[in-house]
């Protein structure tokens, strides 16, 4: 998904690539249907290009409902490893506590 979000937004900012060998790669990098069948003509980059953007478009709209998902996770990760870090604060302090005395 990762990889998905940062082609998303780099071919947002560049085009896509005409070359035939770097289309074929990114398109099944993408896992686009029909990409890597037979060689393309100049008909079939453009329907590969286009493919490809429609899929690019799809993961930008599945990337709000991960990052929904994703939020309250790490939220919940990042409240426990505060208190966590907190408690052992607080062991510790009541550790040399006891040992200075």
């Amino acid at each position: 998904m990762l990889q998905w979000f940062f082609l998303s937004l780099k071919y947002q900012v560049w085009p896509l690539p005409k070359d035939a060998a770097q289309l074929r790669k990114l398109a099944i990098n993408l896992q686009v249907p029909h990409a890597y069948t037979r060689p393309y003509t100049r008909f079939d980059i453009s329907v590969v290009q286009s493919n490809i953007l429609e899929r690019l478009q799809s993961f930008k709209e599945d990337t709000l409902y991960v990052l929904l998902l994703l939020l309250p996770i790490f939220s919940i990760a990042a409240i426990l490893l505060f208190f966590i870090a907190w408690s052992l604060e607080i062991l510790s302090s009541i550790l040399s506590s006891f040992c200075n005395s």
